[in-house]
Parts: structure tokens; C-alpha cells; sequence
């Protein structure tokens, strides 16, 4: 029990009424009781749902801990673009119907979709720019304020490949960050927007 207590962070509430907890610490006394018997897989109905970001981010690493503990957990939840984050595979179910399941990137290769990369050069030019745009699998270069975002066809050119072409145009890069997994997107493209 001590130890489920200090893998959840409860340890200094053990004392206190589950009335008093705040809605970030029902949810985790919740895996918490549910780790007592130290199952090998969980299923989670929207563990993040009602919760304020501090606790949210809380719950994603809690998760990401027992994912690394061997533990399978199936989540439900409608926060895609946190699921992007943390889930190996993901299954997108619209009106009853399974719409896609598999890795997140292959999911992305199926449906040709962009991925947009943040990066910063400290000695950008318009021929960099130029050259930047004519690297094949690059669909858009948009200049931001601080920034360029770069869009890729992930099913042309991985982002470890267009960092390697961009350091061979000599540019300095400062800061290169592939944007999460669209999740959202994925999801308007395989549904058809229907209630179930």
C-alpha cells in the first residue's frame, strides 16, 4: 500500500477524508486502488476528464510511469492531442465503427497527412527559404514571427531526415521540434462528423 500511495503522490494524504481531495487526486486514488492488486492491464475511462491542467500533466506522467512499469492500459478518452502524446497505438471509433487502429505514425502514412516542424535558423536567408522548400517531401514552408514551419509528408521524409537535408543547405539551427501527432486532424479525416 505504502508503495502504491508514493507511485500515485498520496503519501501525505493518507490521513484525509476522500471528500477533501481535490478532483486531480480522486482520479489518482482511483488508479491507486485499482494498483492494490498490481494488475497487468488497465482500462481507463477519460482519467483526465474534469481536471486542471497541473493535474492533468500529473496524470499523463503517472501514466507514462506505469506504461514504463509493463503495464498495458487502454484508454477512452476525447482529449486527442493529449493521447498523441503518450500512446504507442491508437483506435479512432466513430458511430460504432472502427475507423483506424494501429502506431500513430502509420495511421498518419495512411492518410498522407502533414506534419509541421518548428524550426529557428540563425542565419536564414531567402535562398535558404528557397532551398528549404525544394527539399523533396516538404509540402509548405510558412515564415512565422520567431520561427519557420516547415510541413512535411511524413510518408516521404521522416523529421530526422529533413534536419540532415537542412544542415546540408548550411543552415544553423537554433531550435528544431516536430510538432505532436495530429490527433485531431487524423480523426475529422477518418469520420464523417455523425452523432452516434
Amino acid at each position: 500500500m505504502a508503495d502504491v500511495l508514493e507511485l500515485t503522490d498520496l503519501s501525505g494524504k493518507t490521513k484525509a477524508p476522500v471528500d477533501g481531495l481535490s478532483r486531480g487526486m480522486k482520479q489518482r486514488l482511483g488508479i491507486a486502488r485499482l494498483l492494490l492488486h498490481d494488475p497487468e492491464f488497465l482500462l481507463l475511462d477519460e482519467p483526465a476528464n474534469g481536471l486542471d491542467p497541473r493535474a492533468r500533466i500529473e496524470m499523463r506522467e503517472l501514466l507514462k510511469e506505469l506504461q514504463a512499469m509493463g503495464k498495458t492500459i487502454l484508454i477512452s478518452s476525447h482529449i486527442l492531442h493529449e493521447l498523441a502524446q503518450f500512446c504507442t497505438h491508437i483506435g479512432i471509433v466513430d458511430a460504432g465503427q472502427v475507423m483506424a487502429c494501429g502506431p500513430l505514425q502509420e495511421i498518419y502514412r495512411q492518410l498522407q497527412m502533414d506534419r509541421a516542424i518548428h524550426v529557428q535558423i540563425s542565419n536564414f536567408t531567402p535562398e535558404l527559404l528557397a532551398s528549404f522548400k525544394a527539399i523533396e517531401g516538404v509540402s509548405a514552408v510558412e515564415e512565422l514571427t520567431d520561427r519557420l514551419a516547415i510541413r512535411i509528408r511524413e510518408s516521404e521524409l521522416s523529421p530526422k531526415d529533413l534536419l540532415e537535408r537542412l544542415l546540408k543547405t548550411g543552415a544553423r539551427i537554433r531550435m528544431f521540434q516536430p510538432d505532436a501527432a495530429d490527433m485531431e486532424t487524423a480523426f475529422m479525416c477518418l469520420t464523417e462528423g455523425k452523432t452516434a
